[in-house]
């Protein structure tokens, strides 16, 4: 298990702040709400990496299961039966791919497995309201009826958020993993 800095812990507690206030900021547009979560989710993962952006979006769950309102519409254990929980669910899935870019200086790399983050959040979110309408509520929903509530109102406001997001983090991170270099001494002067 990798050891974890306290600096660490404090950008993680950071990131879980802003995942909670970024999924306050919303605007109800049918059974998805819009939000700023997707774009806290692939900054939090391209500034934090995979293992810990992971934990970030595990903590973040545990504590909207238990009631802790930090889901868009409240927390509690019935969130579960909300057609939006599997796109929370595809934050953590996807987590761990996003966060692979942090360790790239390519734009490019950043900007496709931001994208195919994206996906995996989509296959989760719809995949889980496919089930949540034709199987728990009754409501038969077919997947493009589900494509048309769940995705297309969003998508192009999630590419937008993905090139903006690459672009954000790029500053980021030379702001928060700056490395301070020190010039070596030379011990070899003469004493004259």
């Amino acid at each position: 298990m990798k050891k974890l800095k306290i600096k660490d812990l404090c950008i993680m507690a950071i990131s879980l702040a802003i995942i909670i206030v970024a999924s306050k900021i919303n605007i109800q547009i049918g059974p998805i709400p819009l939000t700023l979560q997707t774009f806290s989710v692939f900054i939090v993962s391209l500034l934090l990496g995979s293992f810990k952006a992971f934990i970030v979006f595990l903590v973040y769950i545990i504590l909207g299961l238990i009631g802790i309102p930090v889901f868009s519409s409240g927390g509690g254990i019935a969130y579960i039966y909300m057609p939006s929980f599997g796109f929370i669910i595809g934050f953590l899935v996807s987590a761990p791919i996003i966060g692979i870019a942090s360790k790239s200086n390519k734009f490019y790399l950043k900007y496709i497995l931001s994208m195919l983050g994206l996906l995996i959040i989509n296959v989760c979110g719809v995949s889980y309201m496919y089930i949540i309408f034709n199987y728990y509520k009754g409501v038969n929903k077919d997947l493009l009826n589900i494509l048309q509530i769940g995705v297309l109102p969003f998508i192009i406001k999630d590419i937008f958020t993905v090139i903006l997001s690459c672009i954000i983090y790029s500053r980021l991170k030379v702001i928060i993993y700056k490395e301070e270099k020190e010039e070596p001494k030379l011990f070899n002067e003469r004493v004259n």
